[in-house]
């Protein structure tokens, strides 16, 4: 008999699975998940892969109905999908045009394409069942959506009479004509662009929010089919995609505070290019939105990521392997390994008992138990042993929060298990191929966007100079926490820095550009005086296979100014040259290693 095999962790865009799939895998990873529920604009930042498109496609009526078994009208509010990172409107020679002229346009290509977004998304929502509207959809088409569509200039022809037309066939009337004024301005850009004539005239329609947008959602909400009275939501997802002009128009949007009508959930990916108005005026929080950075909610001391990954798993498994087991069955460690370090544990404890300090035994077999076994492992390196990443808290932790950095290599340790035993069912992940897959995933995490990172050298002024900067950055911080883990400090689980004082532009501009890039998360905490915060920089725990590194905890951080750390940009030698007097001292004067920072400790 023939074994199928389907690989549960198959990552697929939340668009193409169905309402079913995505109310049967759905784990609201998010603690602060009610915050983008409620009314009022929202941006929710976070690296790709984190889940915020499938949180999105979660909120959208199909998925709501299915789940709360209600109407749409009885939802408690109302969610229209609009990606930004399938679209073209992100067109660079308007920019050569002048700065009002620019907006105008922009606006109007941003307006046109989010309102054929809202419509399509109802019309794929509801299909047929606008039908059961018609009527009340007529008197919308007439009174609302052919006025405003007049009120732009737009010349390209718009039917007025629809007594003979169903509701989802008015629908689809009216996206072919929102996206025809929408291709009328992108010609213009290519006109533009072909003729480099910056006095070519702009003949077509032009929208924007107040005219446009406000009154053609202000006027569905009336449709039955809505809910009354609840808030109307815009999905806008991968606003990173979109152009400077793009981005102030969109906060001139939020700055409107129209949330009793419409409400802004905007996601990016960490690139959300400014803050700043139309008017170079800067929205801000709490006052025009609420904000979520989900690198740090998920990393937060009261995170329950861990248990969210374990519902994934469980859901995924039962789901295409009708599987009913703990993740840590599926995903078991190396037991080998692990009797080894709780036997190093054990004589820890032995070691550090004090009746006067009970506490002391168990926090130094859980400080260094771990450390030591690597420590031990780099000593004997000749005798050809590793240390194994298997084992599902292990995996979690190296996700580092983000939940594709979970399923990713989870997909292709599977796709190996099927490749080694393809007539066999599988019931687990061998801690062989796991340590396997995983150490080959960090390492590409590091090497592999690098090489990208050096093809697009040049892009946006982000030198090669620059790239090489990052790159060394990065690998000095790994080496610096290798041999702090490896040394005999009294604190060794070292994942952090803080900064003493402000990095300089470029510091903080390469920075900026590893935390896009997702090898470091940005924190802050309490200074050594107690009167302030200091910036702090942690090391994604992907990369901890590749710098051999534990990845189960990173309570301990290292002080240091920026100057020092800038020494990283350009020689790792220097730099860890500079850091390891401190290491070898380990000077008491460092604040405890558990000064309430603002990221989790797993002890």
């Amino acid at each position: 008999m023939e074994i199928k095999n389907n690989n549960p962790f198959e990552i697929k865009t939340p668009e193409t699975n169905s309402a079913e799939d995505i109310l049967e895998l759905f784990v609201d990873v998010f603690p602060d998940f009610w915050q983008v529920k409620e009314t009022g604009h929202t941006f929710l930042n976070g690296p790709r892969g984190s889940g915020k498109s499938m949180m999105f496609r979660y909120m959208m009526p199909d998925c709501q109905m299915l789940k709360t078994g209600s109407k749409a009208c009885d939802l408690d509010y109302f969610a229209v999908y609009v990606g930004i990172k399938q679209t073209n409107i992100n067109n660079t020679d308007l920019e050569r045009l002048s700065n009002h002229a620019t907006l105008i346009i922009n606006e109007h290509l941003l307006s046109t394409f989010v309102i054929a977004n809202v419509l399509g998304s109802i019309r794929q929502t509801f299909n047929d069942d606008l039908n059961d509207y018609t009527e009340e959809i007529r008197r919308f088409y007439r009174d609302t959506f052919v006025e405003v569509v007049v009120q732009s200039g737009y010349e390209g022809g718009i039917e007025k009479d629809c007594d003979g037309c169903e509701g989802n066939n008015l629908f689809l009337r009216m996206i072919n004509v929102v996206e025809s004024m929408e291709k009328e301005c992108k010609k213009y850009c290519n006109r533009l662009a072909l003729n480099r004539d910056l006095a070519t005239p702009y003949t077509g329609a032009l929208t924007d929010f107040v005219d446009f947008v406000s009154p053609i959602i202000t006027g569905l909400k009336q449709i039955s089919l809505f809910p009354q009275g609840k808030p109307f939501y815009i999905l806008i997802d991968d606003a990173g995609y979109l152009n400077l002009a793009q981005t102030k128009v969109l906060n001139t949007w939020v700055s409107y505070r129209s949330t009793k009508d419409i409400c802004l959930k905007i996601s990016a990916q960490l690139d959300y290019k400014t803050h700043l108005t139309a008017n170079d005026k800067r929205i801000e929080a709490p006052h025009d939105y609420s904000e979520i950075n989900i690198s740090t909610v998920y990393s937060s001391k009261t995170s329950d990521y861990n248990d969210r990954i374990k519902e994934i798993v469980r859901k995924r498994l039962e789901k295409y392997l009708n599987l009913k087991i703990e993740p840590e069955m599926f995903f078991p460690q190396d037991e080998e390994q692990e009797a080894a370090i709780n036997a190093i544990a054990k004589k820890l404890a032995e070691d550090n008992y004090d009746p006067e300090r009970p506490y002391a035994s168990g926090d130094a077999a859980r400080r260094y138990a771990r450390p030591d076994f690597i420590k031990d492992l780099q000593k004997n390196h000749k005798s050809g042993a590793t240390y194994s990443y298997a084992g599902f808290d292990q995996l979690v932790a190296i996700s580092s929060g983000i939940i594709r950095y979970f399923l990713a290599p989870a997909q292709e340790m599977f796709s190996v298990m099927v490749a080694k035993n393809p007539n066999t069912e599988i019931r687990e992940i061998t801690p062989g191929v796991q340590d396997e897959v995983i150490k080959r995933y960090s390492d590409n995490f590091l090497q592999g966007q690098f090489d990208e990172i050096r093809k697009d050298q040049g892009v946006k002024n982000f030198t090669l100079e620059k790239a090489d900067k990052l790159y060394n950055l990065v690998d000095s911080l790994g080496e610096l926490f290798h041999v702090i883990l490896v040394s005999n400090a009294s604190e060794r689980r070292v994942f952090s820095v803080a900064l003493t004082d402000s990095p300089d532009e470029e510091l903080y501009e390469i920075l900026d550009k590893c935390e896009h890039y997702g090898y470091i998360h940005k924190r802050t905490i309490g200074n050594k005086e107690g009167t302030g915060r200091n910036r702090m920089y942690v090391l994604s725990r992907v990369l901890s296979p590749h710098f051999k590194l534990d990845p189960m905890s990173f309570a301990g951080y290292k002080f240091m100014d920026s100057a020092t750390l800038k020494i990283a940009l350009t020689s790792k030698k220097k730099f860890l040259q500079a850091m390891s007097k401190g290491i070898a001292q380990d000077t008491p004067a460092q604040p405890t290693l558990f000064d309430n920072p603002d990221f989790e400790s797993n002890d």
